[in-house]
């Protein structure tokens, strides 16, 4: 893997370095707008606990997460939890990652492309999602293309060192998120058909990634129970796999990169030899079998076993797909203008998806947790009692999650629902006492704010993440089981105030 040219000088880390910044701040803007939802109150009630309680909670489920989440243990204890803290991470890692890829498409393919895969990348709508969301999928993406880049530098390098960079990257990459193992399958293929690549060291360096990462990574693979909710493969994977995978809400920049692709893959195959660059061959090596093989992998596995293809697992193959679309682009259009009028025409084509993701219900579903949050701690006041409804079904756990992404917006309550923490069980969530204990509890209360499922006349259903069916039910609060425990011990309703798929009641006692 020769450099080009102008991949060297002494400015050589200014375009990585500002190519970073820029994403990192695409990321970044807004992102505190959007209701927290039930994926994020996942991470805040695990990683908002003492280490001892992590452990044991990993010890049982989620340790996929487990490294992600210890991540964000440190991170809010200096700056606490919220919207913009919960989710910075992300945006930080995508600057990271965003500065990889660029040095990456520098070193093999040249400034002009290296630009253009920082600006796809940084605008791809999986991207601008995961800058959103305090989930580990940020990370995931930049570890692979930090991963990326460490390859490069070590097949191209005889000092032994890269290697045992690049082996601790991936060991990282896997314990952060274990399907990331998937990409030392790709990296082997790149090796083996790269002429002269030192095969014997990359085979030792992938070992040693797969002894680092093994502990965790056992541990998490005999939890895979938990991904038994993903239904089984359907007509509907052509979606995902073309569309939700990287270009989420987007169709039409999905579109544009399709057509780009298989245009500019043409023009090199079929024109001129000049058309083809020092470094081409070597960036397409690297990124064609780092997006093919993960998603043969898993499209097999979940055709032969079971289904575990969700689109957003495979956000490490995207800056593979930036690199592909950054190379046919520049290697389709010649002239510097038409490649900054076609990346405009791509920044336009996923605008509708980036604000979208930054409206207050912009998370999966219009999940408004947030929204909620935030209303209860500025109506109620110190004192006053609150309850949730133990079952919705539009989301497998109480409402309590509510108070679990956010405890701020309801410090000062009395919460007379409260069952056991789920830290002194060792589990995620928080568990909610029968009616029968409310109503006792209830007895002290003058003001009770009552957190349940909006009113519906009708059904409706909704498509979520994993192609999994959200059901919506009719529902109305006076006909439930909690409602009538609260009226049967003297409470009537003073005020409702809804949301996108939660009310928020206030109770008082009629002859209080």
């Amino acid at each position: 893997m020769a450099p080009p040219a102008d991949a060297t000088g002494r400015a050589r880390w200014l375009l990585p370095l500002a190519a970073g910044l820029s994403a990192a701040l695409i990321g970044v803007a807004w992102s505190w707008r959007p209701s927290f939802w039930w994926d994020e109150a996942a991470t805040v009630s695990a990683a908002d606990r003492s280490v001892a309680e992590l452990d044991e909670l990993l010890r049982g489920i989620d340790a996929v997460h487990g490294l992600y989440y210890l991540v964000m243990h440190g991170w809010f204890e200096l700056f606490g939890v919220s919207e913009l803290s919960a989710r910075a991470p992300g945006a930080i890692a995508i600057g990271i990652g965003t500065a990889a890829l660029v040095q990456t498409a520098r070193l093999l393919a040249g400034t002009r492309t290296a630009v253009v895969a920082g600006a796809v990348f940084a605008i791809m709508p999986r991207i601008t999602w995961a800058s959103t969301e305090a989930r580990s999928y940020a990370m995931v993406a930049a570890l692979a293309a930090v991963a990326g880049l460490a390859l490069v530098l070590a097949m191209r390098s005889t000092r032994r060192w890269w290697w045992a960079l690049y082996a601790v990257i991936v060991a990282l990459s896997i314990m952060l998120f274990v399907y990331s193992a998937a990409l030392v399958a790709a990296h082997a293929v790149t090796v083996a058909c790269t002429r002269g690549a030192p095969r014997l060291r990359f085979v030792v360096a992938a070992a040693a990634a797969a002894v680092l990462a093994a502990p965790l990574a056992y541990l998490a693979i005999a939890q895979a129970g938990q991904v038994s909710w993903v239904p089984p493969l359907d007509g509907r994977v052509v979606r995902t796999v073309f569309l939700d995978q990287w270009f989420e809400q987007a169709p039409w920049f999905a579109a544009g990169c399709a057509v780009v692709v298989v245009a500019g893959l043409l023009r090199m195959v079929l024109a001129r030899r000049s058309v083809v660059r020092a470094g081409d061959a070597d960036l397409l090596l690297l990124a064609l079998p780092a997006v093919l093989v993960p998603i043969a992998a898993f499209l097999a596995y979940s055709v032969l076993a079971t289904n575990i293809y969700v689109g957003r697992y495979l956000i490490f193959t995207a800056p593979s797909v930036a690199l592909l679309v950054a190379l046919c682009l520049v290697r389709l259009f010649t002239a510097r203008l038409a490649v900054a009028i076609a990346v405009l025409a791509l920044a336009l084509a996923a605008l509708p998806a980036y604000l979208a993701q930054r409206q207050p219900w912009g998370k999966q579903g219009g999940m408004d947790y947030s929204s909620v949050a935030d209303f209860v701690g500025d109506h109620a006041a110190a004192g006053d009692c609150v309850v949730f409804q133990p079952t919705v079904p539009w989301q497998p756990t109480s409402l309590r999650a509510i108070e679990q992404a956010r405890p701020d917006g309801f410090a000062g309550l009395d919460d007379i629902g409260f069952g056991r923490s789920g830290a002194s069980r060792g589990e995620l969530w928080d568990t909610d006492v029968a009616d029968t204990v409310v109503a006792v509890r209830a007895e002290r209360c003058p003001v009770l704010w009552v957190l349940t499922d909006t009113e519906r006349a009708g059904s409706s259903r909704l498509l979520g993440p994993g192609n999994v069916w959200w059901r919506f039910e009719p529902f109305r609060f006076a006909g439930s089981e909690l409602y009538r425990t609260l009226a049967s011990d003297g409470f009537v309703i003073d005020k409702r105030t809804p949301f996108n798929h939660t009310q928020v009641v206030r109770m008082v006692r009629a002859n209080w």
